[in-house]
């Protein structure tokens, strides 16, 4: 006679039952809870750049409501890398998944170092976390993109939806990738999905690509479902999120809105462009109203200022268009978000273009000593420091004014160009008969648009 036996898992004990028996056993009772994990857990982040994250939250046990989420606190330093997290508050329902969004900003000067963090979650006296480790690397290090298309679309419940997700050798990143997706909803009736081929190997400047595959049911809950896919190769990860719009039936006309890019790195004083992309979806047609929000807090060029044009477009059906968000990076630096809302209707939709403004390339001159004394027949020297900053790497013509101007005037002479990084001698001479008195020699540094002076004194005694 053949036996067979069913194996119970109950909390870390297992039991095995001759199949058919009547025993039972109950489980014992636990409470409400939720748990937080990051997807990616592990960031390579180029310096100067943002890293994301999407922190899931899992109902265990039966546990709803409100789930306040509270990003790492960031250090008062120069340089220090900064976090945000949005949503701040989640609603989780009962045995049942929620997301948000965890940003990393670094900077030029953010050291490159590894780092660890954690996203904090609060409902009531119960509290997790999410720990997240990134690396600041500098820029131009091996690395990857990835990237998905179409990153939004509608399954009709009881059919399937698949995106392409790209990945992209970028400075020569040769190596493979493994892919993995953010874990699927826990109810009886809720999608699932799958990547295939689960890996990819890049070769220098080639790209790969992968098929997130995103299966329902009939009874699959009609509302949005976000499919994180993370590509990692070593301490190299990066992420992208897929949404799939679960419907019951046929599709009503919308449309969808992109940012190409959606983050915009904009040096002091220039203005970045996104290009925002609407397309037609199920046929809709009519015209889309565009603008941008919020206002901008002053006027430029100290604050960043932000304008879309058109501020209207028409789509016809299934077909796009677009229209540029331009961003003037403000001298007072810093960065920020600027959602671009579009409505036709009773439809609405927004995207978030995400932007740091970073100092211009520069340069600073100085002299030394400030002022000589000299006797007439006699020179003074100085010396001329022309210092880069913010990568500053063009050559610097020098001119040099004397005043006051009088018939026998102190001579210069200083190099006619220097380098971004370099020190020189400015050079001024008196005759016999140079008249007594203080001059005042200005040195002008010019490079394309850029200019800087230093003055020095020099008084001729008899």
């Amino acid at each position: 006679m053949k036996v067979f036996f069913l194996f119970i898992l109950l909390t870390g004990l297992v039991f095995a039952v001759p199949s058919g028996s009547s025993t039972s056993v109950t489980p014992p009772a636990s409470s409400a809870d939720f748990t937080m994990s990051a997807h990616p857990n592990m960031l390579t982040i180029p310096q100067g750049s943002a890293g994301k994250s999407i922190i899931l939250l899992t109902s265990v046990n039966g546990f709803q409501g409100n789930v306040t989420l509270s990003p790492p606190v960031s250090c008062l330093a120069i340089g220090c890398p900064q976090y945000t997290i949005r949503p701040t508050v989640v609603q989780l329902a009962a045995n049942q998944n929620a997301t948000a969004g965890f940003t990393i900003y670094t900077f030029s000067q953010t050291p490159l170092a590894t780092y660890n963090v954690a996203v904090t979650g609060t409902s009531g006296s119960i509290s997790h976390s999410a720990p997240v480790t990134f690396t600041v690397v500098a820029p131009g290090a091996p690395d990857f993109t990835i990237s998905a298309n179409p990153s939004s679309q509608t399954v009709v419940a009881g059919s399937t939806g698949k995106s392409q997700i790209t990945l992209t050798s970028i400075n020569s990143f040769n190596g493979t990738v493994k892919l993995t997706t953010s874990p699927a909803p826990l109810c009886v009736s809720c999608p699932s999905w799958g990547i295939n081929p689960s890996s990819v190997d890049l070769s220098p400047g080639g790209t790969a690509a992968s098929i997130l595959t995103f299966y329902t049911t009939t009874g699959t809950p009609p509302t949005n479902w976000v499919v994180t896919v993370t590509g990692t190769s070593g301490s190299i990860s990066h992420s992208v999120d897929v949404t799939f719009t679960v419907v019951s039936s046929a599709p009503a006309p919308d449309f969808t809105m992109t940012a190409n890019p959606s983050s915009l790195n904009i040096p002091a004083g220039t203005t970045g462009k996104s290009t925002i992309v609407l397309t037609s979806l199920n046929g809709f047609s009519g015209t889309v109203n565009l603008y941008a929000s919020p206002s901008p807090l002053c006027p430029s060029p100290a604050c960043s200022t932000w304008s879309i044009d058109p501020t209207s477009v028409n789509l016809v059906p299934n077909g796009t268009a677009t229209a540029t968000l331009s961003i003037f990076g403000g001298t007072q630096g810093g960065y920020g978000n600027v959602t671009v809302y579009g409505s036709s209707g009773s439809l609405s939709h927004s995207v978030i273009v995400s932007f740091k403004i970073s100092p211009s390339p520069d340069f600073t001159i100085t002299l030394s000593p400030s002022s000589q004394t000299v006797r007439k027949g006699s020179t003074a020297t100085f010396t001329i420091r022309v210092t880069g900053t913010n990568g500053f790497n063009n050559t610097i013509d020098l001119t040099a004014t004397i005043a006051p101007v009088t018939r026998h005037s102190p001579a210069t002479s200083l190099p006619s160009s220097v380098g971004p990084y370099s020190t020189s001698t400015l050079t001024v001479s008196t005759a016999r008969n140079t008249q007594s008195g203080t001059y005042t020699i200005t040195v002008t540094a010019t490079s394309g648009s850029l200019t800087h002076t230093a003055t020095v004194t020099v008084t001729v005694a008899s």
